[in-house]
């Protein structure tokens, strides 16, 4: 309670410095050089946040651990929640109002772009999936996500990948240079690198 009525508090102070010092001082947070903390709150067991790290408004930490590579910037209205942990890679891009479910972990490489908005992670299933079963989610380097894409419990994505708006993914995609469609979303082109070819 008292952690939560804190965390409330440090999340209105307008100045980026001092705030940066509360977490560390009285969280323990690791928090690298350059990172700038909007409006949000960051209720985690274990924070790593790299350097030169950009975190907007409204956006809600509340899971086991959390790791941010170095010059990744996470926009407005996301939300990280559960018992799992978060992990995102160095250069990596978080744009608005999406959802992380962290009953299990989620893992998001390096200069990888979840765009847009409203895309969900779903990483818990019924009580019959959930023993034995990996339900952890897996996005490799140099992937764009667009908007509105659903992705299942389980899910891994290879690199170099481009996942298109409105796809319902669940699975795993082991090859790299793919476009990724539609609902099951499927492999559609192969060879593709989507910095070069969109």
């Amino acid at each position: 309670m008292i952690k939560r009525l804190t965390l409330k508090f440090i999340k209105q102070i307008p100045f980026n410095f001092l705030k940066i010092i509360l977490y560390r001082k009285l969280f323990g947070y690791q928090i690298g050089k350059g990172v700038k903390i909007g409006k949000a709150i960051i209720n985690c067991k274990k924070v790593s946040i790299g350097n030169n790290v950009y975190i907007a408004n409204n956006n809600v930490f509340s899971c086991n651990e959390i790791s941010i590579g170095c010059n990744t910037s996470i926009h407005s209205g996301n939300t990280f929640i559960g018992n799992g942990k978060f992990v995102v890679g160095d250069n990596s891009r978080i744009i608005n109002k999406h959802h992380f479910d962290l009953w299990n972990s989620i893992t998001i490489g390096n200069n990888t772009w979840v765009a847009g908005r409203n895309s969900e992670f779903w990483t818990h299933g019924s009580i019959h999936t959930k023993t034995g079963k990996d339900l952890s989610i897996t996005i490799g380097d140099y992937v764009y996500i667009g908007s509105a894409s659903r992705f299942a419990p389980g899910t891994k994505i290879s690199s170099f990948n481009l996942v298109a708006m409105g796809s319902v993914v669940s699975g795993v995609f082991r090859m790299d240079k793919t476009l990724i469609l539609g609902n099951p979303a499927n492999v559609i082109k192969q060879d593709i690198d989507w910095r070069k070819n969109w």
